[in-house]
């Protein structure tokens, strides 16, 4: 019984251990992001109403605010798709990189990389920067 116990005390770290490490990937992703790898960012999205949807490519000195400002975001843990889908407005930065890649991110109570949405740690403290992006189209 105690080799029970242990194993399960073992398994339990393992798998912390590796959920924790999916979790500082997506932050070192975002903080390794630099400006000079960046071709463009557009911010799309709806305010919700009729004739609502709206584009804007940022300009040379928005972007480089824009990659600071993403650099400093803080991720928690994986959510579900359904606890974190917003009615309503929503903006969307797709950001173009050099190499021909790009990379959609929804920031938002929860932030959605790609197809995964995150806890967004520091909300409080970087939404209304977030804000001022959301606004400058």
């Amino acid at each position: 019984m105690k080799k029970i116990g242990i194993v399960l005390l073992i398994l339990i770290s393992l798998i912390g251990t590796l959920l924790g490490c999916g979790k500082q990937d997506v932050n070192k992703d975002l903080e390794s992001i630099d400006a000079s790898e960046i071709k463009q960012i557009e911010l799309t999205g709806t305010t919700g109403g009729k004739d609502g949807n709206y584009s804007y490519f940022f300009s040379d000195k928005e972007v480089v605010e824009f990659i600071d400002l993403l650099n400093q975001v803080e991720l928690g843990g994986k959510v579900d798709e359904n606890k974190a889908s917003s009615n309503g407005a929503v903006s969307y930065y797709t950001i173009y990189f050099v190499i021909d890649e790009t990379l959609t991110i929804i920031p938002g109570e929860y932030f959605k990389i790609g197809d995964t949405f995150y806890e967004f740690d520091n909300y409080d403290e970087l939404w209304d920067k977030f804000i001022v992006f959301n606004s400058t189209k």
